[in-house]
């Protein structure tokens, strides 16, 4: 039975879990508190996905698996602020705890990867990987930085048959069936979005998928 390990339990982590637990899969979901964890739907396990340490604890407790997808969101305000106006501590959250856990996810769940000699690894980030957005400067700089590690994780980890790929999540998330008219992204066609590169065959794999919700207007 195929195997699904999530960071990021709560909301889109959860919901992913659903939809995979429905095909069949086995999933196991991370979370920060045991409140979230008790509530995933498959197994839920408690862990810092920010710390290395924990994260190579999960995967070493959980592991063997096929598709792991980094579903975690920072704390904090939101997209940090205007950058002349916020305070000094607004790259805080993504210096500490967005980067260190994309980095920590590629190396530790990559490497989990290659030796079970293939599978998926999905990293989720938002609109601003692609363009800062007025008051969104910090934020926008630590979408970039899992934009970056994650077009490094996908030449590296390609040659060993493990698909590596950026999801990104250009709107505002509805809930399960929520779009709002098209407003919102519903966050179970993310979870199909996740499939979707899962399946895909190596003679055609994609790297970065952009998804943006058709009432949303959006600049390049």
């Amino acid at each position: 039975m195929p195997h699904l390990l999530v960071f990021g339990a709560r909301n889109l982590g959860r919901v992913i879990g659903e939809h995979f637990l429905a095909q069949g899969w086995d999933a196991t979901g991370v979370a920060r508190s045991q409140e979230t964890a008790d509530a995933f739907p498959g197994t839920g396990i408690v862990a810092d996905a920010t710390s290395a340490e924990s994260m190579r604890g999960v995967v070493e407790q959980v592991a063997p698996f096929d598709l792991v997808v980094n579903a975690v969101s920072p704390k904090g305000r939101f997209g940090g602020g205007d950058l002349v106006t916020t305070d000094n501590d607004a790259m805080a959250p993504y210096l500490e705890q967005v980067l260190p856990a994309a980095f920590a996810f590629f190396r530790i769940c990559g490497g989990a990867l290659i030796e079970r000699g293939g599978g998926t690894i999905v990293q989720v980030t938002g609109g601003s990987a692609r363009r800062a957005l007025p008051g969104r400067a910090p934020w926008g700089a630590g979408a970039a930085g899992q934009r970056a590690l994650s077009q490094a994780a996908a030449n590296e980890l390609k040659p060993h048959g493990v698909h590596a790929a950026l999801l990104v999540c250009d709107g505002t998330f509805g809930g399960p069936g929520d779009d709002a008219g098209g407003e919102r992204i519903d966050t179970r066609e993310l979870a199909k979005a996740v499939q979707f590169l899962h399946e895909q065959g190596r003679g055609a794999w994609t790297h970065e998928l952009v998804v943006t919700p058709v009432g949303d207007r959006w600049t390049p």
